[in-house]
């Protein structure tokens, strides 16, 4: 099953088991609405968990779920990723794309293949495409019009007209 990274788990909130989620992306309405999610805390196996109930708090989203009954259970579980399988994800609309599946597509310019994108980034002012090369550097490459000439997941390509927005 591929997954996708929500969030993660600050700290426990409140002494009835909820949890505290940092998610990636403000405004995403995913964690709010998932009925399961993988929790993965680092060096544990990962584990799905029922969610019993999800309310956003400013930024953050308090998640209650099954099992996770009392504040030593939630603290646990500090520094977990949340995620979810990519098949429960809302259908992109015609046109749209989620960054995450830019990962794993080759980025080539009109000169052939650059390299391989390994990591979508979220800057203020443009996201940037994270490209590692065959010789194994990395460059970014800003994803914005005039750079992005077209997104092919069918074929796996992400074409660009020009190498004049890569960085090194």
């Amino acid at each position: 099953m591929k997954t996708v990274e929500l969030g993660r788990v600050s700290k426990p909130h409140g002494v009835r088991g909820e949890l505290k989620v940092v998610p990636h992306w403000d405004g995403s309405e995913v964690l709010l609405e998932a009925r399961e999610l993988l929790v993965e805390v680092p060096e544990q196996p990962a584990r799905m968990y029922r969610v019993e109930r999800a309310r956003r708090a400013h930024r953050t989203v308090l998640l209650k779920l099954s099992g996770v009954d009392d504040r030593d259970q939630a603290k646990a579980l500090s520094g977990a990723r949340i995620s979810i399988g990519r098949e429960q994800l809302p259908k992109a609309e015609p046109g749209e794309i989620y960054l995450f599946d830019l990962v794993g597509l080759k980025l080539v310019a009109p000169s052939g293949v650059i390299g391989q994108i390994v990591q979508v980034r979220a800057h203020p002012s443009v996201d940037t495409l994270v490209i590692r090369s065959p010789d194994g550097l990395l460059y970014e490459q800003p994803f914005a019009p005039p750079w992005i000439e077209r997104v092919d997941l069918e074929q796996g390509v992400v074409s660009i007209s020009s190498t004049d927005g890569l960085i090194a």
